[in-house]
């Protein structure tokens, strides 16, 4: 059989085709919700034909999106898009309490759906580590859930919530500005201020470090250029309200290190205080996900004093590692599927 699992963002839209539980075909697709929200429609249509499944396992984050007036209106909307493109009586939506519902059940029950994604992930970790810290550095956010017996155990369950524990960090390896990071660097034992401005973001910085390619920089660049180096540069240079001839490359590779060194710090104090608040060991076993893996989650792990990490890409693949909550939420559906088969 096929299932197919959908991770429906604000920015991305993610897919795996899945047959028997292995993966067959994956799409990562960029579909700014707040530009065109109809794009969405096609897109799913067209994966609709293209895959075929029998069972769909869907997580949403997109409700966010500023284009809503509400989060409930996104949820519903969202749902509605999926069901209209695959059916109704085929799809399943990951709710925050670990259960997937059908759509009738989804829109009764719209808060339960918000932002469940990092849910469906860590149901799928916990079943090859039970006891372990689960961080999934993506585009544009970081979770940081810790999984017992199998199941997660945040304390916040919503977004809010989520960011009151730190369970949740609003800062990813490519959409976020770099004012977010920091207000200001040092260069050559100088304070400079950095511009409010959405004149650069963090994928420049990485891939004018080298640990991102140019197809990795899926999301806009904020002036429409280049994802070049030469364009990432000169983002990076306006920044500081200047341009690459004046300020120069040597300067604009150092502050790259110090806004990776600070998005690093960040997520090492978030790891500290989530250690904290669950009270867990050192020898905690750190799963990791997400484009930001291993140039975010590794070495803030490492700094926040964590001994072991283990990258999901060894246990499932590269696709299933940067698609986590995609590839789980089609695992789910499986046995969703499969156990109603039996029933």
């Amino acid at each position: 059989m096929q299932s197919l699992g959908l991770d429906v963002g604000g920015a991305n839209t993610k897919a795996v085709l899945l047959k028997d539980g292995e993966m067959q075909k994956h799409w990562l697709k960029y579909l700014p919700l707040w530009k065109d929200k109809k794009a969405l429609d096609y897109f799913l249509n067209v994966l609709a034909k293209s895959a075929r499944p029998n069972v769909v396992g869907a997580t949403l984050t997109g409700e966010l999106c500023d284009v809503f007036s509400s989060r409930r209106e996104g949820v519903v909307e969202i749902v509605e898009a999926v069901c209209n493109a695959f059916g109704d009586e085929i799809c399943l939506f990951m709710s925050l309490d670990g259960t997937l519902l059908t759509r009738d059940q989804s829109l009764t029950s719209l808060q339960k759906l918000a932002a469940a994604n990092w849910v469906a992930s860590t149901l799928v970790v916990g079943k090859k580590y039970p006891n372990c810290l689960f961080i999934d550095v993506g585009s544009t956010t970081t979770d940081i859930i810790p999984v017992r017996r199998g199941k997660p155990v945040s304390i916040g369950h919503t977004d809010l919530q989520r960011l009151r524990t730190s369970e949740l960090v609003y800062m990813g390896v490519l959409r976020t500005p770099l004012p977010c990071i920091c207000s200001e660097v040092s260069l050559s034992k100088e304070k400079i201020g950095v511009a409010a401005e959405n004149f650069a973001i963090a994928a420049d910085i990485y891939r004018v470090l080298g640990m991102i390619k140019e197809r990795d920089y899926t999301c806009e660049t904020p002036d429409g250029g280049e994802k070049n180096r030469k364009g990432c540069m000169q983002r990076i240079a306006r920044i500081f309200c200047s341009d690459v001839e004046e300020i120069g490359e040597e300067q604009i590779l150092e502050a790259a290190k110090i806004f990776h060194d600070e998005q690093t710090n960040h997520v090492a104090g978030a790891l500290k205080k989530v250690m904290r608040l669950h009270k867990l060991p050192r020898s905690t076993k750190i799963v990791m996900a997400g484009l930001g893996r291993r140039i975010l989650a590794e070495k803030a792990a490492r700094a926040a004093g964590f001994n072991e990490t283990i990258d999901l890409a060894a246990i499932y693949g590269e696709e299933a590692a940067l698609m986590t909550p995609a590839f789980s939420a089609g695992l789910l559906a499986t046995g969703a599927f499969e156990h109603g088969c039996r029933d």
